[in-house]
């Protein structure tokens, strides 16, 4: 739904001359970021991460808090957000399910969110208090839709994500950030709804 900070962090390095190659910025940096594959394989929180990014800025002399400094209206992918109205209206229940969107939306961001009526249910695992991959999200989800794991399908970005979602017993699809528009149409395509 939204772009990945690091994409985010990318386009203000341009701006600002970073020396990018030598950063840690995700899939989509033009470097290698170890960092990110830990936290894709669950070894690592998406927390964990930001703080190892942010030290390696600091380390190269830039003072940039990503939770303070970027601008995340700028970030949303309208592909994805057309699709999410396309399967509402196509009669799928949706339900959201974020680790972080309260660090980077601000505390119940969700009561002034502009997309909050496509959801049925929005679960931020901050009222859980322990978060995705472990299954406690994930069931605290199908409780709120009144469903059975069975029936869904869980979407993320992150394989750590789409395992734990798994061993709960839901089908998992996985989005990737490096082709987000292929991305919409095969997950269109595995629900049965005709492609946008």
């Amino acid at each position: 739904m939204y772009r990945f900070f690091t994409e985010l962090l990318l386009e203000v390095g341009k701006k600002q001359g970073w020396p990018l190659e030598r950063l840690p910025l995700g899939p989509t940096g033009p470097g290698a970021d170890p960092f990110y594959q830990r936290m894709d394989k669950g070894e690592m929180s998406e927390p964990e991460y930001l703080k190892c990014i942010t030290d390696v800025l600091a380390k190269q002399g830039i003072e940039f808090s990503p939770y303070k400094d970027l601008d995340f209206s700028k970030g949303e992918r309208v592909q994805t957000w057309n699709v999410i109205k396309h399967l509402k209206m196509a009669g799928f229940r949706q339900a959201l399910l974020t680790n972080d969107a309260s660090a980077w939306l601000g505390d119940c961001w969700w009561e002034k969110w502009p997309h909050v009526h496509l959801f049925e249910q929005v679960i931020d695992v901050k009222s859980i208090g322990v978060r995705k991959p472990a299954p406690e999200p994930y069931l605290a989800c199908v409780k709120a839709l009144h469903c059975e794991p069975k029936d869904c399908l869980f979407v993320d970005d992150m394989h750590a994500n789409c395992r734990g979602a798994e061993a709960v017993g839901m089908q998992s699809f996985w989005f990737d950030i490096l082709d987000p528009e292929g991305s919409m149409v095969k997950l269109q395509l595995a629900l049965g709804v005709k492609p946008l």
